[in-house]
């Protein structure tokens, strides 16, 4: 995982975790432990890439986690 800030929305988090972008709404509406977005912009919000990464991990969201 990197430490690097890398803002993401939910259509390159979709893209980057191979999941619907409805999925990751669903992530968000639920109580799930889905970081908070750290910015907006263009009145959308952004998330850094490390703290979406490491929540994949953590529940198994994420091919680097399956692969173990």
């Amino acid at each position: 995982m990197s430490t690097e800030v890398t803002p993401v929305g939910t259509v390159e988090i979709a893209a980057r975790l191979g999941v619907t972008r409805s999925a990751v709404d669903q992530w968000r509406a639920r109580d799930l432990g889905f970081p908070s977005p750290r910015w907006e912009v263009g009145g959308r919000p952004a998330w850094n890439w490390a703290d979406v990464e490491a929540w994949a991990v953590e529940t198994g969201r994420s091919a680097r986690h399956q692969s173990r």
